[in-house]
């Protein structure tokens, strides 16, 4: 009995061994994947702050249209309005981020796509000019 005894033991401690190795991989695995979440939604949150603040704009002309995401309004896409001067970053991170992305072949029928650019309390926004009038 002895014998069957400590194999069984060795079983067990085996098995535990095995479980405590797994849990550990699991709950590391966890973090990290957590972890690296958080630090990316911080990382974003700065992004759209710095993206909210108040002076990217003066005038209408101070806004231009970009595709909104990876396909413009004439591949199916939507557009919004940006500061002129992010525009160069925006285009060359887009390219990045949009390099295997493929569009459909046909006018979108986003609001977005017949609205204009115009610069609003700062920020620049898409729609109608405030006072009615053209911004271009």
């Amino acid at each position: 009995m002895a014998i069957t005894s400590s194999l069984s033991s060795k079983v067990f401690s085996r098995r535990a061994r095995l479980f405590a190795v797994l849990a550990v991989v699991s709950g590391v695995s966890f973090g990290f994947s957590f972890f690296a979440h958080h630090a990316e939604a911080k990382k974003a949150k700065g992004k759209s702050a710095a993206a909210a603040s108040t002076d990217e704009c003066k005038t209408d002309k101070d806004c231009v249209l970009v595709p909104d995401e990876c396909c413009p309004c004439s591949q199916g896409g939507k557009q919004r309005a940006i500061p002129k001067k992010q525009k160069d970053t925006y285009e060359k991170d887009r390219k990045k981020r949009c390099a295997d992305a493929a569009c459909t072949e046909m006018m979108s029928t986003d609001p977005s796509c017949s609205q204009q650019p115009f610069c609003g309390a700062g920020i620049c926004e898409l729609g109608d000019p405030p006072d009615g009038g053209s911004s271009l």
